[in-house]
């Protein structure tokens, strides 16, 4: 067991311990809803400090591996990583970012209200500043790990139904199949934040775990705005894929 841990390896020790225990854990040696091996056992079999383990439990909980229980110890939770792909080259909703197959996802809502849209919001959704629309804030959820919070803006006069209806799973459904919504391209902007108290908070992480905020804008065939969506992504358990075109040169070198 020993041999696995190369201190001349410019790679982490905590992060080779963390390998390890993740190949056991997908070769089986660790089984689901088993308990890992304490710190102290750990530390004394690869000759480490606690706090190196300590480290490596840390990373495995990050990538939804294992779950700590309070006085209890580290068990192990699933068998593949909880890691989320948000692909930006098309419009995309939560559930698309998973295989549903081994996730059990679930909608927190933290508010449903009717609010004026003010200058910033009347601008995207092509309304006057007076104007109502409807706000919905949501915690999304995968194996009972918070990932994101979303905030969600719509026109009250076209989508004001929204605040009577159970709000569950991809909003995109929702607004085609009862609204008959026209979704036909979206413009993202995505930008690396920390969060305020109250995204932490609500994340359950702290205001120095990175997160990433990404605004969405989704028109119809007319180029008119029906959606302003703002989330707060956990930077430390999501991942962004871009798919691009072929490189061609548009000029000329000098």
């Amino acid at each position: 067991m020993q041999s696995t841990i190369d201190k001349t390896n410019p790679l982490p020790l905590y992060v080779q311990v963390a390998d390890w225990l993740e190949s056991m854990i997908k070769g089986e040696r660790y089984q689901i809803d088993t308990k890992l091996p304490s710190e102290g056992e750990l530390a004394q079999k690869f000759q480490l400090n606690r706090n190196t383990i300590r480290q490596a439990i840390s990373l495995l909980v990050q990538k939804g591996f294992v779950e700590k229980q309070k006085g209890v110890g580290t068990f192990v939770k699933r068998k593949t990583s909880l890691l989320p792909i948000h692909k930006l080259s098309r419009m995309v909703s939560f559930v698309d970012d998973f295989n549903l197959n081994n996730v059990e996802l679930e909608d927190r809502i933290i508010l449903k209200k009717k609010i004026m849209a003010g200058e910033g919001l009347a601008k995207k959704l092509n309304l006057k500043p007076k104007d109502y629309v409807v706000q919905i804030e949501r915690v999304r959820i995968a194996d009972k790990t918070p990932l994101i919070l979303e905030r969600q803006f719509y026109s009250f006069r076209d989508f004001g139904d929204l605040l009577e209806m159970e709000i569950k799973g991809s909003m995109y459904q929702i607004l085609i199949k009862h609204f008959a919504a026209d979704l036909n391209h979206s413009i993202q902007t995505l930008r690396a934040i920390n969060p305020v108290k109250e995204i932490a908070r609500v994340l359950e992480v702290s205001t120095n775990t990175p997160c990433l905020f990404l605004e969405s804008l989704a028109y119809n065939s007319q180029n008119i705005c029906i959606e302003v969506l703002q989330s707060f992504y956990r930077g430390d358990r999501y991942l962004f894929r871009v798919e691009t075109g072929q490189y061609k040169i548009e000029g000329k070198f000098s």
